[in-house]
């Protein structure tokens, strides 16, 4: 399971001021959503194709934000 990564405030409002402060929360609250989703759904529902596509958008965006916060994937 990856770590959450730490923001901060200063890292946040140097780049677009109250808008990335928006996103940040709403990138978080959604990932957390859809990790807690992925625990609790059956691997055969028809809907996990679309929640593992949502996700990667979720992760695609944070790294569009915050292109010096993501670390690189093992693996």
């Amino acid at each position: 399971m990856e770590e959450p990564h730490t923001y901060f405030l200063s890292d946040v409002i140097t780049h677009d001021g109250p808008m990335n402060i928006l996103n940040l929360i709403h990138v978080t609250a959604a990932q957390a959503f859809y990790r807690w989703a992925l625990r609790e759904i059956d691997p055969l529902h028809p809907d996990l194709p679309r929640i593992l596509l949502r996700q990667q958008a979720l992760a695609d965006k944070e790294r569009r934000l915050w292109p010096g916060q993501h670390r690189a994937s093992a693996g």
